[in-house]
């Protein structure tokens, strides 16, 4: 029984091992560009049959009902709208996201081995590694005084009581969000935002590149590596979205979606009244239809989804931390309201807005204070400059930026201290109050 007991340990712990080894290394080459190929292979497809299977049979007059002028006609916007969709697409594939290992400052930490079996607790951020106490713990019979030449952050670990509001300046002790908080404050219930200083060094390093990141940089699995402002790693284009081609990604997303809305549009009404006047339907015709309104509404969800969070200044994966605390708090509102109690927990949460400021805005770490600000952070600025020489043209088309030191330095909401903690109005510029 021992020696069985000792062999299913071994596995367990071999297992385990070849997980995280598995974290560590960057995905086979051919994997990561796969998607690559066939995605290429369904934009030549799609050319092939709306080309020369539907504007050419249009244009030789095979097709009874429609002029030579029209087949013209949807020839040359389609080619406009298809060269214009492969110029972003070979743009996005081709300008890597920007990596902080190659960046010419030498790493602020020595390289510091971490054990590759050390489990993750299970609220721990994966994308940046195992967190300093964690580091800490592992290294402790080393001695070598590296970890701990580093300032701890000073965290409390406990949750200060939550005393009874005072009355809202118009209403008193007998108004609904008086009443509200009143009753929110009694179950313990509040804003709570994280106080995690992750902009502190030693939340910030990299356990696997064994280097201090910059800010907003993450951690790719697929790629092996950290990425500079790490959004997600698309499968589509082959690599991560980051610093670099993020505005070439947006590009890609708005030209697929106006092509595939074309494709698709003109395709079905063309489709329609070859079949009220009893014309063979080409049956690859219907292939690329399906496509077309297939990657329409998903390009046309990732197109406006970007939108949003480059207006926001965020980025997928800052998107998730603000999200989570919004579920967080919906989910302590549940124990104190019931379900239909929608306005009560409005009021409470703009109460809460007062006191912080909003999630994802004035409580997010790289809010420029606008979504003009925001946008042309990543997508350049609307009038021609130094940096962005094509001015608005570079929103549309997959021009480049001459942007130095793109990824690298990022200027930090003032509502937020040194090392990214969330402040509350009081405490904030008296010109943001």
């Amino acid at each position: 029984m021992t020696e069985i007991c000792r062999v299913i340990e071994e596995a367990k712990y071999n297992a385990r091992q070849q997980r995280e080894t598995g974290r560590t290394k960057p995905q086979p080459w051919i994997l990561l560009k796969l998607m690559v190929f066939i995605t290429a292979g369904i934009m030549a497809y799609a050319g092939y049959v709306y080309i020369g299977r539907f504007c050419v049979n249009i244009i030789l007059g095979k097709r009874a009902g429609v002029s030579e002028g029209s087949g013209i006609a949807l020839l040359v916007i389609f080619c406009l709208l298809y060269l214009w969709m492969w110029w972003s697409y070979v743009r996005i594939v081709l300008t890597s996201p920007g990596f902080a290992r190659d960046q010419s400052a030498p790493p602020l930490l020595p390289a510091i081995p971490v054990p590759s079996n050390r489990p993750y607790p299970p609220d721990q951020d994966r994308l940046s590694g195992p967190s300093y106490e964690e580091m800490s713990e592992a290294h402790a019979d080393r001695n070598t005084g590296v970890l701990d030449a580093i300032p701890r952050p000073t965290v409390s670990s406990t949750i200060p009581e939550v005393v009874d509001p005072s009355p809202p300046d118009s209403g008193g002790k007998h108004s609904r969000v008086y009443q509200d908080l009143l009753r929110a404050a009694r179950k313990n219930v509040t804003r709570r935002p994280p106080m995690t200083p992750i902009l502190a060094p030693e939340y910030r390093y990299c356990s696997r590149d064994l280097f201090l990141k910059p800010y907003r940089a993450h951690h790719c699995r697929a790629c092996g590596t950290c990425v500079l402002k790490y959004d997600h790693h698309c499968p589509w284009i082959g690599q991560c979205v980051g610093a670099r081609n993020h505005k070439f990604f947006v590009n890609f997303n708005m030209a697929t979606a106006i092509f595939t809305v074309y494709t698709f549009a003109t395709l079905v009404a063309y489709t329609v009244r070859s079949s009220n006047d009893n014309d063979d339907i080409d049956p690859q015709q219907i292939v690329i239809i399906a496509l077309a309104g297939l990657f329409c509404i998903f390009t046309v969800a990732l197109f406006t989804s970007h939108l949003r969070l480059l207006c926001l200044s965020q980025t997928t994966v800052e998107q998730l931390h603000h999200q989570s605390i919004k579920e967080r708090e919906d989910h302590m509102l549940a124990d104190v309201f019931a379900l239909y109690q929608i306005p009560n927990k409005q009021r409470v949460k703009r109460e809460w807005d007062k006191e912080w400021g909003r999630i994802g805005k004035e409580g997010n770490v790289w809010w420029l204070g606008s979504a003009l600000k925001g946008w042309e952070e990543t997508m350049g600025s609307r009038r021609r400059s130094v940096e962005n020489p094509y001015g608005w043209l570079s929103w549309v088309f997959p021009l480049g930026l001459n942007k130095k030191e793109v990824g690298l330095h990022y200027e930090i909401n003032p509502r937020f201290d040194a090392d990214g903690r969330w402040k509350r109005r009081s405490e904030w510029p008296e010109n943001l109050r």
